[in-house]
């Protein structure tokens, strides 16, 4: 697993003027699996302690005028989502069979993450522009533990997936 993201990574065009990027790729049988169905598994490997971080994490950021994004293992069950749309703390900004592209977006920061399959490879991709000091403030102790829990997930996911 590497911290940079593939030549084909959908979010390759979202680099320039990033302040965080990171990236974690493993090996797993795509066996039909839409990337859709790559973020719901994903979103279900979440264990309950970190989602219970980011209910402390919520209560905290919302005295700091940062939005309750809610829970990391919650993704609505919509047969057909739309650009737009919610899917559980992101929305979504772009889908198709091989690659989806959701994003958080306010005040401090905009956060995009991408699943995205190549072949039987899953990437996922994650780019942060930072608005303002308080958003690079944010990302001080979010950027570690991204880069610890976003390979471990994955690597529970494709587990999963054997």
């Amino acid at each position: 697993m590497s911290a940079l993201l593939s030549e084909g990574s959908v979010l390759r065009s979202q680099l320039p003027g990033a302040d965080f990027v990171h990236a974690c790729q493993a090996a797993a049988p795509r066996n039909g699996r839409s990337a859709l169905q790559a973020y719901r598994d994903m979103a279900a490997t979440v264990p309950g302690w970190f989602d219970g971080l980011m209910a402390l994490r919520n209560r905290g950021m919302r005295l700091l005028g940062m939005k309750d994004l809610g829970s990391l293992r919650v993704v609505q069950q919509t047969a057909d989502p739309q650009p737009g749309q919610r899917l559980g703390i992101f929305t979504l900004q772009a889908l198709d069979k091989d690659a989806i592209v959701l994003e958080d977006n306010d005040r401090h920061l905009r956060v995009q993450l991408a699943l995205q399959w190549h072949g039987d490879m899953l990437e996922v991709a994650t780019v942060v522009h930072t608005h303002n000091a308080f958003g690079r403030l944010y990302m001080l102790p979010v950027a570690p533990v991204h880069r610890w829990i976003a390979p471990h997930l994955l690597s529970k996911q494709v587990r999963g997936y054997q």
